[in-house]
């Protein structure tokens, strides 16, 4: 094989001397770690080196690939100019990468000058590939460059992009070695950049375990119920690179794992066992998808009629373009309660969809708009998945991988103290002047009346001022949530 092997490495600037100023014996089990992951390149001697980090020109629909001859970049921006670096890249790599990850339908956009001025961006060297280069440096320099940034994709589309990557690396012919710059957890004390959250011990560790297990499937389908609160920038660099080792069996070896400044530094090696007598192993992205068939099967028995009607119309539309027709779907209902409510009564609608666990379209109407709550549910079905201007509109190959739900909202009332808020239990509206926003109840991250306020005001551009005596007005209200209990 022409991939030698996959690096993970922490960019905490602060292991840097020059920039640590003595801060980084702090943390010297990751500076001894870094010298370890260094040693090892110098002895595969790669030609080219793929990095890829969470802290480049982040885009959300795709990952982004510098397409430059060369590529520079220093630690200005730290305190420490002096430490600079200029690497030639390898554009017969980039190329092919190029090709296919157009043939194979990978999100991606390939960012040279005229691409980075129309989005003014600059095309540089980030830190999280200058940090651990450092330590590279010091022992091996003779390699070329190719930098990727991943974008805001679902975990499976990013393991899928790094299985095309060495595809790519397999036909190009250079010995290479994939790079993935990943800090781990940065809530793992109060005193760290994050408040501490105890899902970032938990993620730290499931991401080790899985790692020196070689269990990459527990890290691919981890439930963004840990990574989210953890505050990590490293579960897509990584799992973009795992994508790599795609059925073929592997070594692991963990340098080093620690997490002084309250985030997790964490830096690892994974090589192929090549010399196994069957190295092949079992494709994860095909039993990711027979899991996802199996879940989404389950979800259809689990899913009540708001739910169904929901799903039909999504389906309907993207398959079709055409608008569900439920009054057919219901004339067919057995459930006359159900059915009765759904043609005769009116409220607010909103309708929530995701995909691995993550939110991929979210439209609704706080109040009633349409003539009952079934045309008020296929409306707001259409917008979100179809118009919500935060993502892409569904494909029709997602269509099996979306967890829906359905939140019917009661009537809103005015609320005159925080303490008549309950953010599990009531959905907030606010609003000043022409700045209106809502949140629904229930939502992650938000466990007090004072963070729903907050986060519903910066929603709707409400900033306040000492001058300001335009008072800003709260509404409550409760919701009847239709959802299943199938795990993402």
């Amino acid at each position: 094989m022409y991939l030698k092997g996959i690096g993970i490495a922490s960019h905490p600037p602060v292991i840097i001397p020059e920039v640590g100023g003595g801060r980084e014996l702090m943390a010297e089990k990751s500076v001894r770690g870094m010298r370890d992951l260094a040693l090892r390149v110098a002895e595969i001697k790669p030609k080219v080196i793929v990095c890829i980090t969470p802290h480049g020109n982040v885009f959300q629909d795709g990952v982004s690939v510098i397409y430059e001859t060369r590529l520079k970049g220093d630690m200005s921006e730290y305190g420490a100019p002096e430490i600079r670096l200029e690497k030639r890249c390898d554009m017969g790599l980039l190329e092919e990468m190029n090709r296919r990850f157009a043939q194979s339908d990978c999100q991606s956009i390939f960012l040279n000058q005229k691409t980075a001025e129309e989005f003014d961006i600059e095309r540089k060297l980030d830190h999280g590939c200058m940090v651990p280069l450092y330590y590279i440096e010091k022992y091996y320099q003779d390699y070329k460059l190719v930098h990727i940034t991943i974008g805001e994709l679902s975990l499976i589309e990013l393991f899928r992009t790094g299985r095309v990557l060495r595809e790519a690396i397999e036909a190009y012919g250079k010995d290479t070695l994939i790079l993935a710059s990943a800090d781990l957890s940065h809530c793992l004390k109060d005193e760290g950049p994050y408040q501490f959250n105890a899902m970032g011990p938990v993620f730290d560790e499931k991401v080790i375990r899985g790692i020196e297990r070689r269990d990459y499937y527990s890290i691919l389908t981890l439930s963004p119920k840990i990574y989210e609160p953890a505050g990590q920038c490293g579960l897509r660099p990584i799992v973009m690179a795992l994508g790599a080792t795609d059925s073929i069996k592997t070594h692991s070896s963990l340098f080093s794992y620690e997490g002084p400044f309250g985030v997790g530094y964490l830096s690892a090696f994974i090589d192929f066992a090549l010399e196994e007598k069957d190295p092949i192993n079992e494709s994860l992205i095909t039993r990711y998808e027979q899991d996802m068939v199996r879940q989404h099967e389950e979800r259809l028995k689990a899913e009540d009629t708001y739910l169904a009607l929901a799903r039909l119309t999504i389906d309907t539309w993207v398959e079709e373009g055409r608008k569900f027709n439920w009054r057919q779907y219901l004339d067919e209902s057995r459930d006359q309660k159900v059915k009765s409510v759904l043609e005769n009564q009116q409220a607010g609608v909103f309708v929530s969809i995701y995909k691995a666990g993550e939110l991929r379209g979210c439209m609704g109407t706080s109040q009633a708009v349409t003539e009952n709550i079934a045309e008020e549910i296929v409306r707001n079905a259409i917008e979100a998945c179809a118009y919500d201007p935060r993502f892409l509109p569904v494909e029709p190959q997602e269509l099996y991988q979306l967890e829906i739900s359905v939140d019917i909202l009661g009537r809103p009332e005015y609320i005159e103290d925080l303490s008549e808020l309950n953010p599990y239990q009531y959905g907030i509206i606010v609003e000043k002047g022409v700045n209106r926003a809502l949140l629904l109840p229930a939502l992650p991250g938000i466990d007090t009346a004072e963070q729903q306020v907050e986060v519903a005001k910066e929603k709707a551009g409400i900033i306040d001022t000492e001058d300001d005596f335009e008072r800003v007005v709260i509404e409550r209200f409760e919701v009847e949530r239709h959802q299943t209990d199938i795990a993402f």
